[in-house]
């Protein structure tokens, strides 16, 4: 038994509130722009609710929620953008990885 597996399970109605409530963010590596998924919410609500509980059961992330974007930003406005300690490195995840952590914290905060 997984340690995710004392959350309890994840119905679709749980993931689709998870959707309907995330933004419409994009990542350049999702394979389809996020409000197109939640437009055709109604054919791949099982689907997604399928891989988050495959996912946490397993307590493996998908190989393709692996990718993201890196890309620098400045701390300060006023700071030199060309020193690289004053950048931090921020992560465009994709929408999938993003659901998952979301489902983990929606339980946790249960």
């Amino acid at each position: 038994m997984s340690m995710m597996d004392t959350f309890g399970p994840f119905t679709v109605t749980d993931i689709r509130q998870l959707l309907k409530r995330s933004s419409n963010a994009v990542c350049a590596v999702d394979p389809m722009p996020t409000w197109l998924l939640k437009y055709c919410l109604d054919v791949l609500i099982s689907p997604i609710t399928n891989v988050v509980k495959k996912s946490l059961s397993l307590g493996v992330f998908p190989r393709s929620t692996k990718a993201a974007i890196v890309k620098p930003l400045i701390n300060n406005h006023s700071m030199d953008c060309n020193i690289l300690n004053n950048n931090r490195r921020v992560s465009n995840l994709t929408f999938l990885s993003k659901v998952i952590e979301k489902a983990v914290a929606f339980h946790l905060n249960k």
